[in-house]
């Protein structure tokens, strides 16, 4: 079962001003969370069971915070954050 990925305003944004080599780890981060969005981790430690989880990508460079929803077979992108190192 693939999960449809819906991608906030703001998180898209965020996205089109992605580096090329975020942008190419970005995909593959989609493709996880597109198929098994549980793999990230919940934000809130005491609420594991919340929905709100962070997925590292790019090796590390990049964080995506999202929202599970399970029932409705969605994920939520809320924020693509990318350090660059200059």
């Amino acid at each position: 079962m693939a999960y449809e990925l819906d991608i906030d305003p703001a998180a898209r944004a965020q996205i089109a001003a992605l580096p090329p080599e975020g942008l190419g780890a970005l995909v593959e981060a989609f493709e996880v969370l597109s198929l098994v969005p549980e793999r990230g981790e919940p934000v809130n430690a005491a609420n594991p069971t919340g929905g709100l989880y962070q997925l590292p990508f790019g090796s590390g460079r990049g964080l995506i915070t999202y929202l599970l929803l399970q029932d409705q077979d969605r994920v939520d992108v809320l924020v693509v954050m990318w350090i660059a190192f200059t």
